[in-house]
């Protein structure tokens, strides 16, 4: 007689802690990347220092490093908390290779620092750029990227609308970094996601910020 017993390979206990703080990183690191980004930014404006910028010898890129490498480091800073607080408080160990784990993050804060950047472009106070950085990361992060609700059983319109989210395709590296142990040449097509969105970002922030200095 045969009896079919289920096995769940990752996670076997079901604890929704080593589920939910994968997803926890992702919207955390979206949030702040981009509400500083942007915000520092426009900053700049309200004070009228941004004008002084302008005129000074600094080409679009070098400004946009200026304001982003802060940042990025206050957000890998930020990732660690959580990794060391999700260790020692759930105990949620890390069973991929941690360098993978770092560029997956990188190239995750890439995207999220290059819409922050852009954001910044296209508003005028802090407060409108922070309530445009607050609904354009943290409810796609939240509702879209399948850290509370699967995408699979999401509406078809949906579905499609979750492609642009780059949450989506971190917290499925995240995943199988975290639970399973694997390395990030199982998910090139995510990988490549994030890159290109990282790009797309960047570049139009690139264009906006050229064309105010012209």
């Amino acid at each position: 007689m045969l009896v079919l017993e289920p096995r769940i390979l990752f996670n076997p206990e079901l604890q929704s802690t080593k589920f939910l703080v994968p997803g926890l990183i992702g919207f955390l690191l979206m949030l702040t990347a981009v509400l500083s980004t942007a915000l520092s930014v426009v900053r700049e404006k309200e004070r009228g220092t941004m004008e002084q910028l302008r005129v000074a010898p600094l080409r679009t890129g070098e400004l946009i490093l200026g304001k982003t490498i802060p940042y990025l480091g206050i957000s890998l800073l930020a990732t660690l908390i959580i990794l060391v607080a999700a260790r020692v408080l759930f105990g949620v160990e890390i069973r991929g290779p941690h360098l993978d784990l770092l560029v997956a993050v990188l190239l995750y804060l890439f995207g999220a620092l290059g819409f922050g950047l852009l954001i910044s472009t296209l508003a005028d106070t802090q407060v409108l750029a922070f309530q445009a950085g607050l609904i354009a990361s943290m409810l796609p992060a939240i509702l879209l990227s399948g850290f509370i609700f699967q995408i699979r059983v999401m509406p078809e319109p949906l579905q499609v609308v979750t492609y642009l989210v780059p949450a989506r395709y971190f917290l499925v590296i995240l995943r199988g970094i975290i639970l399973k142990g694997e390395g990030l040449a199982t998910y090139w097509p995510q990988v490549g996601a994030l890159v290109l969105y990282g790009l797309a970002t960047v570049s139009l922030a690139s264009l906006r910020l050229a064309r105010r200095e012209a």
